[in-house]
């Protein structure tokens, strides 16, 4: 079930709601009891990991079989 970050417009608390995909958009509540929230941006990482290491030899593609 994806998570969803989420700021109260009221004190400013950041807070995360996990709800299913196919679940309607519904107001959420702060922690706090406020009503006034929003939804924020939150962007994917993506890469910035470990890199794996090239292939080498064997198979045509790493020059075993290429002249």
């Amino acid at each position: 079930m994806p998570a969803y970050d989420y700021r109260c417009r009221t004190c400013d608390a950041r807070f995360e709601v996990r709800r299913g995909v196919d679940e309607p958009e519904v107001p959420v509540d702060c922690p706090k009891g406020h009503g006034s929230t929003t939804r924020v941006f939150t962007p994917v990482a993506v890469g910035g990991g470990a890199s794996a290491p090239a292939p080498s030899g064997g198979g045509c593609c790493g020059g075993g079989c290429c002249g």
